[in-house]
């Protein structure tokens, strides 16, 4: 499986923020969409690393034809943009404008933070308590 990569970011100013404008399409095996002319951005404000370009084109060529359990463009953009989140330690925003069959086109826009930093999901109380409220 591609994995992504990262080089150092040579922080030679004050700030940057980065933006990824990819080109992608035919990630799903039956229906075959995104069409062509779809795009994925990510963009992030990088921290000791940042995305190395090849390897990013390579992760993101890896969901045509579809990639393991993910069986929904939101699943995809998801998560593509929590795995961009892990690799570069920093909270990533991923939008991504596809063309989807028959004739809509389809806006997504994610946010991550990585893994290690997640809040953990909402309980209900019910389940945190260990039974029914009364």
């Amino acid at each position: 499986m591609v994995e992504l990569a990262t080089v150092p970011n040579e922080a030679r100013c004050l700030w940057t923020q980065e933006t990824h404008r990819l080109e992608f399409y035919d990630c799903c095996p039956y229906s075959h969409n995104p069409e062509p002319g779809s795009t994925v951005s990510i963009m992030y404000d990088p921290g000791e690393v940042i995305l190395e370009v090849a390897s990013l084109r390579a992760f993101i060529d890896s969901y045509q034809g579809g990639r393991g359990e993910v069986r929904s463009m939101e699943g995809m953009i998801q998560e593509i943009t929590q795995a961009c989140a892990d690799v570069l330690n920093v909270y990533v925003r991923v939008e991504a404008d596809l063309y989807i069959k028959p004739f809509q086109r389809m806006f997504l826009k994610c946010q991550a933070c990585p893994e290690a930093q997640r809040p953990k999901p909402y309980r209900e109380p019910a389940e945190v308590f260990g039974g029914q409220m009364t």
